[in-house]
């Protein structure tokens, strides 16, 4: 697996657990298809229909039977079903994930985007501790809870945090408000001082108390980076950091398409650039991680990371943040790009497979295929001895009748 490096190089490398390498042809094909934006999917499943029906017909072909509409759609219905149980699959199966390891103790992943049931789209039963496991298996050091208009899962969160931020992934809290059709992520409050009294950003960031370093506004993904206010900007709570990398489908979307744009609108207003997993509780794949250098940060208690992540948004600006991510098929910009896509999301995943994983997928390829062999062999077998057994119940007759 490969990741790609938005601004300045870090010391990382991707890892991956003995589970994840044994099993690596479920969990790469998992990982590509949860890092797929809406018209990737559907070109995903154009190509796999094709394939499908390429089969299909060639089985026709060669069959004595010939073409059943019945058995078509039979057929069509188990395709249909695989599809559903793959994307079930991917979505709430529990299993390894491939997680970021940094190379100097200094260096810090953090996640400014993240939800949990307390969020009204957030999965049932993804609790803040369920949200600290998915962090801490996918290589993050600390993870903001910004559910939608509610402090609820933070706190909970909060209230578990290690006493130094080294020892366990960290849950810091934070809210995604809304502004007009947009949905920016406030972080650096105090829930407890805080008071949600609009459900625009307006009316919750009167109340916002960052203490040292103020609170801060990050636009998410997607959103449009054409339309950002000027209050926005400037002011006792400001826009400091924009999303370069989001884990829904949309965001997916729009930062392979706007990365460009997106780039450019953080250098000429100053903004970090960040990534979000925007989890929702759903699969099991980390798109992007944060990386930022915070000496000391291992010692801090989980309050003083979040004064000191802010601090080094507010002083650094767009050099603040490297944005880490996994590597994707690039979106289609075109009718012709789209019909490709498919195909272009298989190529991707083949072509940054790692070592293990490539071993893997070959010991399984051979192992399927001796299986196949078998089983081939074992049915012939059994069809000569059903035709050996028909031959002689036809000739017993006739042997009977000559004597």
């Amino acid at each position: 697996m490969e990741v790609t490096r938005l601004n300045a190089p870090a010391t990382a490398i991707l890892r991956t657990p003995l589970a994840y390498d044994v099993f690596a042809p479920v969990s790469n094909v998992l990982d590509a298809l949860t890092l797929l934006s809406p018209a990737q999917y559907w070109a995903t499943f154009a190509l796999c229909a094709v394939i499908f029906l390429g089969v299909w017909t060639h089985r026709c072909a060669w069959s004595r039977a010939g073409f059943s509409a019945a058995r078509f759609l039979r057929a069509a219905l188990g395709f249909m079903g695989g599809v559903v149980a793959v994307l079930g699959i991917m979505l709430v199966a529990t299993r390894p994930m491939a997680l970021l390891a940094l190379g100097d103790r200094d260096l810090i992943a953090v996640d400014f985007h993240s939800h949990t049931e307390a969020s009204h789209d957030g999965r049932p039963g993804f609790n803040p501790e369920r949200n600290r496991e998915w962090h801490s298996s996918s290589g993050f050091d600390v993870a903001y809870v910004t559910d939608h208009m509610t402090f609820d899962g933070a706190l909970t969160g909060a209230a578990r945090n290690p006493a130094r931020s080294g020892d366990a992934t960290v849950l810091l809290p934070g809210v995604e408000l809304r502004d007009g059709d947009e949905h920016p992520i406030l972080i650096g409050v105090d829930p407890r001082r805080m008071r949600i009294t609009s459900p625009d950003w307006q009316g919750a960031a009167v109340e916002a108390d960052g203490g040292p370093v103020p609170a801060m506004l990050l636009l998410s993904m997607p959103g449009n980076i054409l339309r950002i206010p000027l209050s926005e900007t400037d002011g006792p709570v400001r826009l400091a950091g924009i999303e370069a990398a989001d884990g829904s489908p949309r965001g997916m979307g729009q930062a392979g398409r706007d990365r460009d744009a997106i780039l450019a609108l953080a250098a000429n207003l100053h903004l970090a650039v960040v990534s979000a997993s925007d989890n929702h509780g759903w699969g099991r794949t980390a798109p992007a991680w944060s990386v930022m250098r915070i000496p000391g940060w291992r010692d801090m208690t989980p309050s003083e990371l979040d004064i000191a992540i802010r601090r080094t948004i507010m002083t650094r600006g767009s050099r603040a943040i490297e944005v880490i991510a996994r590597r994707t098929a690039g979106q289609p910009q075109n009718m012709v790009a789209a019909a490709a896509g498919g195909l272009a999301v298989a190529l991707v995943m083949l072509r940054t497979m790692s070592l293990p994983d490539r071993f893997s997928w070959v010991a399984w390829s051979w192992g399927l295929c001796l299986l196949s062999l078998r089983n081939a062999r074992r049915n012939s077998n059994r069809r000569r001895a059903r035709a050996r057994e028909r031959a002689q119940s036809e000739l017993m007759p006739v042997i009977e009748a000559a004597a």
